[in-house]
């Protein structure tokens, strides 16, 4: 098999990811649509991470965004967590909150859309 073909082979095989992020979308609202103190389901790409103490314990922070805006992510007592890492595309849900000024949700359920490689 031509490197070429294996190229488009790849790409055909990767096509159904598209169907599979809008499935996990299904519910979700924008960023920028997002209020304090309420319950949210946002969906977007980490655009970064680190690991910051918060009270001796140290805490995982990190920023999803969309077309919209961001939001702070945080998982409290994690230094990671597997398959988060910058250019993740996931969907978070949880209690909106304030964490160092920012809208945030605390420890939120979470998916991960698949990466294939």
């Amino acid at each position: 098999m031509t490197p070429l073909a294996k190229l488009r082979k790849r790409r055909e095989e990767q096509e159904p990811e598209v169907d599979d992020w809008a499935e996990m979308c299904r519910g979700t609202v924008a960023v920028a649509d997002v209020e304090w103190r309420s319950r949210a389901k946002v969906a977007g790409r980490v655009r970064s991470l680190r690991v910051q103490p918060w009270a001796g314990v140290p805490t995982l922070e990190g920023t999803l965004v969309d077309d919209t805006g961001g939001i702070s992510v945080v998982f409290l007592g994690r230094r990671h967590v597997a398959g988060i890492r910058p250019g993740t595309r996931m969907v978070v849900e949880g209690m909106v909150g304030d964490h160092a000024g920012r809208l945030a949700i605390l420890n939120p359920d979470y998916r991960l859309l698949a990466v294939h490689e």
